[in-house]
């Protein structure tokens, strides 16, 4: 049977016991400068987060698990889902137990800067900081963070609130969000994943990756 494209958390990312990560926006911009002295910066692309992953020493053997899933990407070709594992759920709910099986929506776009959500359960806190992930045109995966604190109303509906990165404009309706490990589809950068030795018989693995939009 093919493996998916792209691996899902529980098959390529739940399996790294990870000592170490960097999760932070790759910016695409453009500086330039002007006859009077000011410095600009221009967009050239949406910014995407990227990951640098470090795994504890595990068995060799486990070692050439991960690496073989690794090469299964074909370099860049193929693409695996990651959280950020610092912060796989809200401070506020650090095992996910408060938000158990509840599905929140995306409520009011106000712009790509600015939404509402509703669904969640009555009072539940979103601290500074908080990741949530959505999934829109089917297999297009959106990552993104609360730029302000907030807490659900009675009825579990979180007013509007600033958000990085801007939602794309594809991203429409009441979709489905999450809190509890929001994944990135992302693409292993070729030739970075290499393993470690340490002692006789045991290896670190990191590779680094990228977020990509692609379906």
């Amino acid at each position: 049977m093919a493996l998916a494209d792209p691996l899902p958390l529980a098959s390529f990312a739940e399996l790294l016991h990870v000592q170490d990560v960097g999760f932070v926006q790759n910016w695409q911009q453009q500086r330039s400068a002007t006859g009077g002295g000011e410095t600009r910066y221009a967009d050239r692309a949406p910014a995407l987060w990227k990951a640098d992953v470090t795994t504890i020493a595990i068995p060799l053997a486990d070692g050439e698990g991960i690496m073989a899933l690794v090469n299964s990407r074909a370099g860049g070709v193929k693409t695996v889902l990651l959280h950020n594992y610092r912060s796989p759920y809200p401070s506020s709910d650090p095992d996910g137990s408060i938000m158990g099986a509840t599905v929140p929506k995306l409520g009011t776009i106000a712009d790509r800067l600015h939404v509402a959500f509703t669904g969640f359960p009555a009072g539940y806190v979103l601290p500074l900081g908080t990741f949530f992930g959505l999934v829109f045109d089917t297999s297009r995966y959106y990552l993104g963070q609360l730029v302000e604190a907030r807490t659900a109303n009675g009825a579990g509906a979180v007013a509007s609130v600033e958000i990085w990165p801007p939602l794309p404009t594809a991203v429409s309706g009441a979709l489905d969000i999450s809190v509890k490990k929001p994944p990135i589809k992302a693409r292993i950068t070729p030739g970075s994943a290499f393993p470690s030795k340490v002692g006789p018989t045991l290896t670190t693995i990191q590779f680094s990756a990228e977020q990509t939009y692609s379906r």
